[in-house]
């Protein structure tokens, strides 16, 4: 086993993998997140729950993103999702879009798919797997297809599905894939810091580029006011692009209390909107007018790492006292993580795959869709306009875009089962209680059940494995 980071309950979640690697919380000394006086947005926190039952992976793109969390203040999330990142709506991609739809500007953050992007979703316009219709998705359930003992039902005999490679019970990695780059280690610095940076206001002066402008805007386009084109309060950051071109640049020079138009042009290919009553407004080429009013202006202010910052922040609750001993945190996380993920990996690319149930993709189709369904349903859309919001033509291209990644699941959840079978694995009560404590509420006794299972046997491959 590789070393812990310093102090007791420490957890994280840190990803800088390349695509394909897995995602997971990382479990260090106990079996829950540490507690913290600052949490995550609840739907990400609540989300990110179900991530560490499904230990998911990105897919088909160099997506990274990171999310440390410690007991005490270090339980912070950050997502960096690579600018390379191909066009499939893996979870955390879609959970970082739909924060717009919380914001109400998804229509004028969204961009338009390019020619590529749209061929790709013409092509692929159903999944492999069916069309939305076919699953029971508003009925879902996380304890469903599951047993007492977070087994899937369906599966009697996992041999009929399975070989495990004959060393899954002792395998070797080399420290060599195991030991972090230091520039990972300073992404994770650097994020940690971010995700402490504060807004100071400004004053006596214009806008400019980097401020952070706090807006109110209502658009129209040929007099029409239309769905997703108004917000209040939104802070917007000047000269970051998030805005269709254009829109950004006319507030720099404003003073705050000023009120004006912007007017922009929606580029060509850009999604349709509605109005009031619900009929369709093309925005695709069209001219749009906003008024903004600027309500506020403020700069970012980033802390500096220092020994004393680390000190007044995580000494008490976390151990950690210096920059070094910062350094040293995420050097051992990084490490530990990749020790997960590489075993894991090995499973994936050298167990051979009879079949992979239905039962297994369909749940995960569910899931998936159950969550987005709720999702959109807060915000008067159905599943089709929430998929628009993203670039699809509808929700079947939206669900077909992510064939890859329920698979992999299925997948992986075959792999963890097997391996249960073959040395029978099976959480002690100690496990089972803390696992329900901590799940059952939310998912149901059988889905807690099923977290418990899979982290034993994460447990036991890594006793097994050798690092040399």
């Amino acid at each position: 086993m590789p070393p812990s980071p310093k102090g007791e309950g420490l957890h994280s979640f840190i990803v800088t993998e390349p695509p394909g690697h897995f995602h997971r919380f990382r479990r260090f000394c106990s079996t829950k997140p540490g507690k913290s006086d600052t949490k995550p947005p609840q739907d990400l926190w609540k989300f990110c729950k179900e991530l560490s039952f499904c230990r998911s992976s990105v897919y088909n793109g160099a997506v990274s993103f990171a999310f440390p969390a410690l007991c005490g203040p270090l339980q912070q999330e950050v997502i960096r999702l690579n600018s390379t990142t191909r066009k499939i709506l893996c979870i955390l991609c879609a959970i970082a879009a739909a924060a717009c739809v919380i914001l109400a500007c998804f229509t004028l953050s969204k961009k338009k798919q390019t020619t590529e992007e749209a061929a790709s979703s013409a092509a692929a316009a159903v999944s492999r797997f069916g069309s939305v219709a076919d699953f029971d998705y508003e009925n879902f359930n996380y304890s469903d297809d599951l047993d007492e003992n977070g087994r899937w039902t369906a599966i009697q005999n996992t041999a009929d599905y399975i070989t495990l490679p004959a060393d899954y019970n002792a395998i070797s990695i080399s420290e060599a894939d195991l030991t972090p780059a230091e520039d990972d280690i300073q992404f994770q610095i650097s994020t940690l810091l971010n995700r402490y940076t504060t807004t100071q206001e400004v004053t006596g002066r214009a806008a400019q580029s980097g401020d952070i402008a706090n807006i109110d805007y209502s658009g129209t386009v040929d007099g029409v006011a239309f769905t997703g084109g108004t917000a209040e309060g939104y802070d917007l950051t000047l000269g970051s692009g998030s805005f269709i071109d254009g829109f950004e640049d006319q507030i720099i020079g404003h003073n705050v209390g000023d009120t004006f138009d912007v007017t922009v042009t929606f580029p060509d290919g850009y999604g349709d909107s509605t109005d009031a009553e619900g009929n369709t407004i093309t925005l695709s080429g069209k001219e749009a007018v906003f008024s903004v009013t600027l309500n506020a202006l403020s700069v970012s202010v980033t802390p500096e790492l220092t020994d004393e910052w680390v000190d007044s922040n995580f000494g008490t609750t976390d151990g950690l006292h210096t920059a070094d001993d910062l350094h040293s945190y995420f050097s051992s996380a990084l490490y530990a993580d990749n020790y997960e993920n590489a075993i894991v990996d090995y499973l994936m690319e050298n167990s051979e795959f009879k079949a992979v149930p239905s039962v297994l993709t369909s749940y995960y189709i569910r899931m998936f869709l159950s969550y987005y369904n709720q999702y959109a349903s807060r915000y008067g859309m159905d599943l089709d306009a929430f998929a628009q919001t993203q670039g699809y033509t509808d929700a079947d291209a939206m669900l077909a875009a992510s064939d890859s990644y329920f698979e992999h699941l299925a997948k992986q959840d075959l792999i963890f089962q097997a391996v249960a079978d073959a040395e029978n694995i099976t959480p002690t009560q100690e496990q089972i209680d803390a696992a329900d404590a901590e799940y059952a509420d939310t998912y149901g006794q059988n889905r807690a059940r099923l977290n418990a299972l899979q982290s034993c046997v994460l447990d036991w491959l890594e006793d097994h494995a050798t690092v040399s």
